[in-house]
């Protein structure tokens, strides 16, 4: 019925103002327009942003999830009435700010987002997530020969040289169990990476851990933030963040059946650093994104986020290579600069682990508040007997 009055009103108003919010105006030839109903809406609003920004130097902002049709027909309206009949048709909302109109969804996203959470109960499963940031030299992982594939209950399979010292040598008299004659060995990652950072061939970068409620997305960053100063429409200054470092956002889903219970798990981890610039700030950055299938307490490792540390040293015969090069030139005569490139491997592993059920966890804290009273009442009363008794005894002394 709505649409249908808008109709009659095209046809019956078309050259004043369709509702209060309109503008009278007397506008030229020019300041007509004309759009057919098939007309996505974002072009619509495209062609209706030239013309704001021709006669009204506005732009037009349109931060809504609409892009169907109009589904109105324009013939030779006002641009400004073309586009607030548009709105109105579609049930968008439409905001004048000084240097631009912003368009928006209407309330009814808002209160479909509201309903979503009300959609929570004291049943909702929730996901514990706990995770290693590990960075290694690549070429001591390479040289180890571990298969992350093999990752069980924390231990994964190394193929080692254990012949001499150094870093093989360390981790296979640090296992007994070893699977074939090759050098294989079973050894615990946490094992793994003590031996790697008592090496200086690795260090773990963070341990986070997070809980979330099952199909809802959580985040973990190891890193800091920084500003951009940017000019808004209206011509204000403001600072727009952008996050950098080591960045993980996960979702988990706890996928049941009759007796089993499964953690399905989007992933997304970035190591990212900011570099100012003259200009602009570059932003380097690497990302994995996966989706896995997980049963409770099983682990998975995400891999191959790559960076290169290169270092300069200066080596020769001491003091003198450090001379300044207007001492006759000594320093190149008696030193050099060695460059060296370093590839480092970040390797986090993932461990997903079903949380106990509010249920549970409140029976749990009320069984550990009454086993804290119960103590309380024992020392109380051994505290009271030991009182009589040496009352008794003041007695007896008397």
């Amino acid at each position: 019925m709505k649409k249908i009055i808008l109709l009659l009103l095209i046809a019956l108003f078309s050259s004043i103002s369709l509702c209060a919010q309109w503008v009278d105006h007397e506008f030229s030839y020019r300041e007509l327009v004309s759009i057919t109903r098939d007309t996505p809406f974002p072009e619509a609003v495209r062609a209706l942003e030239i013309m704001s920004a021709q006669f009204e130097g506005k732009k037009i902002i349109n931060m809504s999830t609409f892009s169907g049709e109009i589904g109105i027909p324009i013939k030779e309206l006002y641009w400004k009435n073309a586009l607030f009949l548009i709105i109105n048709f579609n049930d968008l909302v439409l905001e004048d700010l000084p240097g631009s109109y912003v368009i928006s969804d209407a309330a009814e996203a808002i209160e479909e987002e509201i309903e979503t959470v009300a959609e929570i109960t004291p049943d909702t499963k929730q996901v514990k997530i706990s995770s290693i940031f590990f960075k290694a030299d690549k070429s001591v992982l390479k040289s180890i020969g571990i298969d992350w594939s093999t990752l069980i209950n924390g231990k994964v399979i190394a193929s080692i040289n254990f012949k001499g010292s150094g870093v093989g040598a360390d981790i296979f008299n640090a296992t007994a169990a070893t699977k074939l004659e090759s050098g294989d060995v079973s050894i615990d990652i946490n094992t793994l990476f003590s031996i790697l950072e008592s090496h200086q061939k690795g260090t773990i970068i963070a341990r986070p851990s997070i809980v979330v409620i099952s199909g809802k997305t959580g985040q973990i960053q190891v890193g800091q933030d920084f500003s951009v100063k940017k000019k808004d429409d209206a011509g204000n200054v403001t600072d727009e963040f952008f996050q950098t470092g080591v960045i993980m956002k996960v979702t988990p889903t706890v996928v049941e059946n009759e007796a089993f219970e499964a953690i399905h798990l989007e992933v997304s981890v970035q190591k990212s650093s900011a570099t100012p610039g003259e200009l602009s700030t570059i932003i380097n950055k690497s990302e994995s994104v996966t989706e896995v299938l997980l049963y409770d307490c099983e682990e998975t490792v995400m891999g191959g986020l790559y960076d290169t540390d290169e270092t300069v040293t200066r080596v020769g015969i001491p003091i003198l290579k450090d001379l300044p090069w207007w001492v006759l030139g000594i320093r190149y005569l008696t030193g050099s600069n060695r460059h060296e490139t370093n590839v480092r491997e970040m390797i986090v592993i993932i461990k997903a682990e079903i949380s106990k059920s509010i249920g549970e966890r409140k029976k749990e804290a009320l069984s550990t508040q009454q086993q804290l009273e119960d103590n309380r009442l024992k020392n109380q009363n051994a505290i009271d007997l030991f009182k009589k008794n040496e009352e008794n005894n003041d007695t007896k002394n008397k």
